[in-house]
């Protein structure tokens, strides 16, 4: 686990046909828990310089984000995004789906969206 936080968790694991750092948001995204889960996306990203990475965006906790906590991701994005394969962001929310299909429209990387992690199984069945 490379974090554990009230509002977000932050781990790696082999669930994909390459490495996956798993993000699980529970309640509100903050500004405070960007922060933290952005060092730790970056530390790990720093440390295996030449992987690339599947990034699960859990949003099936979450309730809501603040702004700046967006505008806080986004930059990371921008500064790590050679070392993302592709995105899969699960919600059942559609603003939240929606918020996380704008900000990835801005990456040329492949993205994924599902309403829930049974979706998810049904396209890659070796992420259960």
């Amino acid at each position: 686990m490379l974090l554990s936080s009230k509002n977000v968790d932050v781990h790696v694991e082999r669930r994909l046909d390459t490495p996956c750092i798993t993000f699980i948001f529970k309640g509100k995204f903050t500004q405070e828990a960007s922060e933290l889960s952005t060092q730790a996306w970056q530390e790990h990203f720093t440390n295996l310089p030449n992987q690339k990475f599947a990034m699960i965006w859990d949003c099936q906790q979450m309730t809501g984000f603040e702004m700046s906590a967006r505008r806080e991701w986004l930059k990371h994005m921008h500064i790590l995004y050679k070392q993302i394969d592709r995105v899969i962001v699960i919600s059942d929310s559609v603003l939240i789906r929606g918020a996380a299909r704008l900000m990835l429209k801005l990456f040329s990387f492949k993205s994924e969206l599902y309403e829930s992690d049974v979706k998810v199984w049904e396209v890659y069945p070796e992420y259960v």
